[in-house]
C-alpha cells in the first residue's frame, strides 16, 4: 500500500473556502461513499478536507 506524503492539488484551494463549504463537501462525499462509490480520489479529498478543518480548529 502506498501512502501519500503531500496533500492533493485541491488542498491549496481549500484555504479560500469557508468551514461550512468544506463541511458540506465532506458530508456529500460521505453520502456518496455510503452509496457504494469509493473512488480513491474522493477518499483522498475527504481526508484533505478533514485535515484542513482540523488545522483551522487549532
Amino acid at each position: 500500500m502506498r501512502f501519500r506524503t503531500s496533500p492533493s492539488p485541491a488542498a491549496s484551494e481549500m484555504k479560500d473556502r469557508t468551514n461550512e463549504d468544506l463541511q458540506r463537501e465532506y458530508d456529500l462525499i460521505t453520502r456518496e461513499r455510503d452509496g457504494g462509490h469509493n473512488q480513491l480520489s474522493a477518499i483522498n479529498t475527504q481526508n484533505d478536507i478533514a485535515r484542513e478543518l482540523e488545522r483551522r480548529d487549532r
